[in-house]
């Protein structure tokens, strides 16, 4: 299953973007100087420091270059896309910036733990979170339709997980989606988003009127919701950003694990194998 050809002209964007966040990762500005300003706040906040923050540095900066390095792979289909052993499809939606081969690793794991199919669905993460999430319906439908399935799985990383969240809560997606897991995703807002580009600077900034229309809207009963996040990630930082409020919500917090260590991390791998593998 393919999704849309894009532009010339998204393509050349999409080409810009990924150049920047090439960059800040090749440089270390990403994600040295905000997790450098993390560990201050956390040593103003609380006196000292969890063990480990300069490894869980380094580990966030080797998984950025190897992220950045496998950004071509994700003109490809993920591992697993034809698994068949699953009881739904899963689909994965990828952070602001990234594509879908950020979902590498943890595709793989998935379709060896027997679950999938797995699917990535790429998104314009310069435009409105309502319109990826309309583009998200049409490629559940088309999954459900191809697989036979009447629910799918989604997990979605950072901005996906909102995208995710607003499909479910907004976007007609409540009897279509039966567990929505997302990571490091900015359920608040974030106050990194100020320096990005496009829509997402407004959408997602702490307090801005699209949070307050999400959060208005009460997640659907019938979805399992999960909130993986960290407390060393210094893009989505703590509950302040990333907590998600609700009936049903499980939260899943770790201490140690950066915003993409997260989707290379093995213990969030098996904290999503254990959850898609319960049956509803």
């Amino acid at each position: 299953m393919k999704q849309r050809r894009h532009s010339a002209k998204h393509l050349f964007w999409r080409g810009v973007v990924a150049a920047v966040g090439t960059t800040a990762m090749a440089t270390g500005i990403y994600p040295v100087v905000p997790h450098l300003g993390l560990m201050v706040a956390r040593r103003r906040r609380e006196g000292a420091l969890p063990p480990g923050q300069l490894r869980a540095i380094a580990a966030e900066w080797a998984v950025s270059l190897a992220a950045s390095a496998a950004r071509p792979v994700g003109f490809f289909a993920l591992p697993g896309a034809r698994a068949r052993g699953g009881p739904r499809p899963i689909i994965l939606l990828h952070g602001y910036a990234m594509n879908r081969a950020n979902f590498l690793l943890l595709a793989r794991r998935l379709a060896r733990a027997g679950l999938g199919p797995v699917r990535g669905f790429e998104y314009w993460t310069l435009g409105k979170v309502a319109s990826a999430a309309r583009r998200l319906a049409a490629y559940v439908d088309d999954v459900r339709r191809q697989h036979g399935a009447e629910r799918v799985d989604i997990i979605g990383h950072s901005m996906g997980g909102v995208v995710g969240r607003y499909y479910v809560a907004l976007g007609g997606g409540a009897d279509r989606v039966a567990n929505l897991i997302t990571i490091g995703s900015p359920h608040r807002g974030t106050e990194v988003s100020a320096v990005g580009f496009g829509r997402p600077i407004k959408e997602l900034y702490p307090g801005s009127a699209f949070l307050e229309r999400l959060t208005a809207a009460p997640l659907p009963p019938a979805v399992r919701v999960t909130a993986i996040w960290s407390r060393s990630d210094a893009l989505v930082s703590g509950r302040r950003a990333a907590g998600l409020a609700g009936a049903g919500v499980e939260e899943l917090v770790f201490d140690d694990l950066g915003h993409l260590t997260m989707l290379a991390s093995r213990r969030v791998t098996r904290a999503i194998v254990d959850r898609l593998s319960r049956p509803l």
